[in-house]
């Protein structure tokens, strides 16, 4: 399956008690355009985990100091990992089917994973910092950290700046926050936790990859296309049209 053709996911009239979810988390460089280091995901249903998704991502590229010291992952890690576009086409098919979960209140993580592919993310993606908010009625605008909100919920869970560990705490956050309030806000299909969560408009156009260019010589000429190397330092992504 290419990358960019990952199934359909679960819809607006799938009920809750049915559907299937996967809370990612990925770690990065920590600098523009945020090259993508590790992506963990757990699968699950609201009785519990399914399966379990982790993987490093081949990459040179300088890492922050600052991001290398919160989640720990060195160059030396890396070393005969998958790139990313082959790590990205394991995650979509490990994500088939279900709705995407995320803790971050502008859809950051579910961006690096769908940036460049041909066609977006069809998935139904749901932050659970914005229904954390909602559930423990927060103050509007405030976005509360992962650990602030497993500690508030009291859910066995270990964020650690790790990307598994933080998918799985993503996973567990979600599943107590709906048992909290499914039956408060009325929620029993998919679609209607997706209208109380109102998704803010991002401009990311700085974070956009280059486009490839074509090469020819005079008007009329044949023009020959670059192949699509692998996304690295030096070397960006060729996102197609």
């Amino acid at each position: 399956m290419a990358e960019e053709e990952a199934a359909l996911a679960a819809g607006a009239g799938t009920p809750l008690d049915q559907a299937e979810f996967v809370a990612l988390d990925v770690e990065t460089t920590g600098n523009p355009p945020f090259w993508v280091l590790e992506i963990g995901a757990e699968r699950f249903c609201l009785s519990g985990t399914l399966s379990l998704f982790s993987t490093l991502v081949d990459c040179r590229a300088p890492i922050n100091v600052f991001a290398r010291k919160r989640h720990q992952i060195r160059h030396e890690m890396l070393v005969g990992a998958p790139g990313f576009n082959d790590a990205r086409r394991a995650f979509l098919y490990f994500a088939r089917g279900a709705a995407l979960v995320e803790h971050s209140h502008d859809a950051f993580d579910t961006y690096l994973i769908g940036r460049g592919l041909h066609r977006p993310l069809h998935h139904p993606i749901i932050d659970t910092s914005a229904l954390a908010r909602l559930v423990l009625d927060l103050p509007a605008g405030q976005t509360p950290g992962l650990a602030r909100v497993v500690n508030a919920l009291g859910v066995d869970a270990s964020p650690d700046h790790a990307a598994l560990s933080d998918a799985q705490a993503t996973a567990a956050v979600f599943r107590e926050l709906v048992a909290r309030s499914r039956d408060r806000f009325g929620w029993t299909k998919l679609g209607d936790l997706l209208a109380a969560l109102k998704r803010p408009q991002i401009d990311r156009s700085a974070l956009e990859l280059p486009r490839p260019h074509r090469r020819g010589t005079r008007s009329g000429a044949h023009v020959r296309r670059r192949t699509r190397p692998e996304p690295g330092p030096g070397r960006p992504a060729e996102p197609r049209t």
